[in-house]
């Protein structure tokens, strides 16, 4: 200004810098933040539920899945919500049930707890007569949050990796989350490095398979033969889906499986060729998947953007 000393100037742009700053760092806080807490269930076959609203309508039943690549919904909650198709070309869902083809539709938010997310491509599955879920909340729903499962309370909580309450969760045993993507999705998958009977094993972490399950290449270096097996055949038909047409498919017991400062001991796990194996391109070397079959009695947190499983 006009008649300003030095000092005056000088003055006047220190305050206007302090301001800035305490500006900046409110805006930091604000960003920094608990985005969402709300109850998650244990369904009847095991799996992890929470309540999802879709553009403001609900609240609709999800299972909480790790392993999907694509958030889904079935095919009433579309009619209900008169979503039309929003590409040409159909979606190739991976699961850990199935590999699936869904119609692609564009809904404006996914509100979990008052979080919206938007920009998502959502599936549409045909309905099933035997199942009570509305929904999927995948990967790609979950993958930039720091994601807590807190079983003492039954609470999901998302919120930014560098939110204060994420502090709390730091201090528990945890072990690398290794994001790994399939060849012809832009989606990352993610693995552990966990111990079976004391042999390191990469471990597919899926929050919608309710059990334990192991492939051939992984029971062979746990000694397990599976020419040892083959009398009992195949699974039976109306599971094949799950566990694999070939022969055979077994539950082992009495397994010991470890992380860092963590150990799970006398647990039962299936061994097959599933086709989720295929699916994630675990067929040919030793792999496992673990999901709620394992961790459901223990609280987790999970710093997606941090590729860090913590467990309580």
């Amino acid at each position: 200004m006009p008649g300003e000393n030095l000092f005056a100037r000088t003055m006047r742009a220190i305050c206007a810098f302090l301001f800035a700053l305490m500006l900046a760092g409110l805006c930091g806080q604000a960003q920094a933040r608990l985005l969402a807490d709300q109850p998650y269930h244990i369904n009847d076959s095991g799996r992890l539920t929470t309540e999802v609203y879709v553009d403001g309508q609900g609240p609709f039943t999800f299972l909480i899945d790790t392993a999907s690549s694509r958030s889904l919904i079935y095919e009433h909650v579309r009619a209900r919500l008169g979503l039309v198709q929003s590409q040409p070309q159909m979606l190739t869902v991976y699961g850990i049930n199935e590999k699936s083809s869904a119609l692609p539709v564009r809904p404006k938010a996914l509100s979990i707890g008052g979080e919206a997310i938007g920009g998502l491509v959502v599936g549409v599955l045909p309905d099933r007569a035997d199942s009570t879920l509305d929904g999927v909340l995948g990967i790609d729903a979950l993958a930039r949050y720091f994601v807590v499962l807190d079983r003492a309370a039954m609470r999901l909580k998302l919120m930014t990796p560098d939110a204060p309450e994420a502090r709390a969760y730091r201090d528990w045993d945890s072990i690398a989350l290794a994001p790994r993507q399939l060849k012809n999705i832009p989606l990352d998958f993610w693995y552990v490095r966990l111990r079976f009977n004391g042999r390191p094993i990469n471990t597919l972490f899926a929050l919608g398979a309710s059990v334990t399950m192991l492939n051939w290449p992984a029971a062979e270096v746990l000694g397990l033969h599976k020419r040892d097996f083959t009398r009992y055949g195949p699974p039976p038909v109306d599971i094949r889906d799950v566990l694999g047409a070939d022969a055979p498919a077994v539950r082992v017991f009495d397994l010991q499986i470890e992380m860092p400062g963590v150990r799970w001991r006398k647990q039962t796990g299936l061994v097959s060729s599933a086709p989720v194996f295929e699916f994630f391109g675990l067929d040919e070397a030793p792999a496992a998947i673990v999901g709620p079959g394992l961790l459901r009695d223990n609280s987790l947190a999970v710093d997606f953007p941090g590729h860090r499983l913590y467990v309580g």
